[in-house]
């Protein structure tokens, strides 16, 4: 087990705020699930409750690392007040994972955001607001969570995000626009740069985080829709944010290129987020790939091995960059069938950096089951059961932790 992965390996799991805190009463997805877009989040799995037991058992697992969200609805209910019990919670949140032996990563922003901020404000789109409201949150959180926090993401997937939210209108605010994704996707890739420029400052260490399915063409199509579709679809998730970090230019579909050289060297760790591969339609739509292969409880096929294909591309573009692989997980209540995939995934992040790629570390999504997206909470993701029981595929995760095999 030691010579798979060095003492250093960051061996973690992540979760966003809506899956284990519920939504905020003040974040656009409340409004989302008021609507009946989505399933309710009631209070998640219950973290809020019983953090400091759910940190240790966490803690049990061999588990080094633990990424995870503070609500900036929580935090900033409305626009220029903050809540101190908020803040005060979440410090007690990372410094009870410090105790336990975790190292805390902070995400600012995953999925959810106020709804004064993305809707009154206009959000990132809006140049002024992110200049002004989200450097404000992010200092607020610099300022109050750096003693215990390791290191900070300050936009979870800024490209998935425009895209659900503006182009597939499957999150909020629920638009289907070719023109706006592209303003809401450049301008969610300034704010991340903002951010990690303003953190790296103050000498806090951070990760961008990006998701990367691998796309493939889902349909015969001798008048070539579909492989245009498939390039627009690479160029928005892998070529924009790629591009910015190698080159420091910034290239997103039908929309001036933005020269950013400082842009190449804000972050210190480059994660990537990938649960299965991507089929692409002839009019632009999403579909599983490939077809006869089991799916997940969100309909798309998890194929570890293209983990691996992602990992290599990475590594050719930015050969020196630490990589991270910051989410990878499936939803499914196969507890037998999320063991098989691990024991796969571990044995990709193997061969990786046996081939050379500069692989720092594994989290899996997530630790405890809770709230999904699409699903609500009839499926599960997590390696310990809402009951506070440690799966199989916990029990061998836990196994394979260079913490656990050093003991």
């Amino acid at each position: 087990m030691s010579a798979r992965f060095p003492a250093s390996f960051y061996w973690g799991v992540t979760s966003s705020s809506v899956q284990i805190e519920g939504v905020a009463p003040a974040a656009d997805w409340s409004a989302w699930e008021r609507k009946g877009h989505a399933p309710k989040s009631n209070d998640g799995n219950g973290f809020a409750t019983d953090y400091r037991d759910d940190l240790a058992m966490v803690a049990e697992l061999g588990v080094t690392d633990l990424r995870l969200t503070l609500e900036w609805a929580r935090i900033e209910p409305n626009p220029g007040k903050t809540d101190r019990a908020a803040i005060d919670f979440y410090t007690d949140v990372l410094r009870t994972a410090r105790h336990v032996g975790l190292r805390p990563w902070v995400t600012l922003h995953s999925t959810s955001l106020p709804g004064w901020f993305n809707e009154d404000e206009r959000g990132f789109r809006d140049s002024a607001s992110r200049a002004y409201f989200w450097m404000r949150h992010v200092d607020r959180c610099a300022e109050n969570f750096s003693e215990f926090a390791y290191a900070w993401t300050p936009i979870d997937d800024p490209i998935g995000w425009a895209l659900r939210g503006y182009f597939l209108g499957s999150r909020p605010p629920g638009i289907r626009d070719g023109t706006l994704v592209r303003e809401a996707a450049e301008g969610a890739l300034h704010a991340d740069h903002l951010a990690a420029q303003h953190l790296a400052a103050g000498g806090l260490k951070t990760m961008c985080v990006r998701g990367v399915p691998t796309l493939f063409a889902a349909e015969d199509d001798p008048a070539g829709d579909v492989d245009q579709r498939v390039r627009w679809w690479a160029a928005m998730l892998f070529d924009s944010w790629i591009d910015a970090l190698s080159s420091g230019e910034v290239h997103l579909p039908d929309r001036r290129a933005l020269l950013r050289p400082n842009w190449v060297d804000d972050f210190d760790l480059v994660g990537l987020q990938f649960d299965h591969p991507v089929g692409v339609l002839a009019d632009g739509s999403l579909a599983p790939f490939p077809t006869g292969k089991p799916r997940s409880d969100t309909g798309f096929v998890p194929l570890p091995e293209e983990l691996g294909v992602v990992l290599e591309r990475v590594a050719e573009r930015l050969p020196t960059r630490p990589i991270v692989v910051a989410g990878n997980g499936v939803a499914t209540a196969d507890d037998d069938w999320r063991g098989e995939l691990l024991r796969d995934t571990i044995d990709v992040l193997t061969d990786a950096q046996r081939g050379g790629v500069p692989l720092a570390g594994y989290f899996h999504d997530t630790a405890i089951d809770g709230y999904e997206w699409r699903a609500g909470f009839k499926t599960q993701r997590g390696l310990i059961d809402r009951s506070r029981t440690i799966k199989p595929s916990g029990e061998f995760f836990g196994s394979m932790s260079p913490a656990r095999s050093r003991d």
